[in-house]
């Protein structure tokens, strides 16, 4: 079996270490960082990348996008597919500041959040 060899960039403190991650069947070993973050950080991005979704939504009726979000990161695999949902949704106004606009966001669990208020 091959070993594999990644370099990351630690996004967990504003460090920011490069790991070094040597992956060879399951075994994962992660080096480099300096804080006890970095090696579920790594792990995480080697399996199953995952990250929130920040993206504009237009509500029905509305001249402007509002800025929404997920509350939780959903596999990076399924970005697209959730940006198309979020597109195709148009909630009606008034939309406020943490309204939750999508329950389950593409079957991941992640809630899609209103992150300002938008007035009819």
């Amino acid at each position: 079996m091959a070993q594999k060899h990644t370099e990351l960039i630690c996004i967990n403190c504003p460090r920011g270490c490069t790991l070094q991650v040597e992956q060879q069947g399951e075994e994962i070993n992660v080096s480099g960082n300096f804080c006890s973050k970095g090696i579920p950080y790594a792990k995480q991005e080697i399996t199953d990348p995952q990250r929130v979704l920040t993206i504009l939504m237009r509500p029905e009726g509305a001249e402007r996008p509002i800025s929404v979000k997920t509350d939780r990161p959903v596999p990076k695999a399924l970005l697209k597919e959730c940006a198309k949902a979020v597109y195709s949704t148009h909630p009606k106004l008034p939309v406020k500041y943490g309204d939750v606009l999508i329950e389950d966001l593409c079957g991941t669990g992640a809630k899609v959040i209103a992150t300002a208020d938008m007035k009819a």
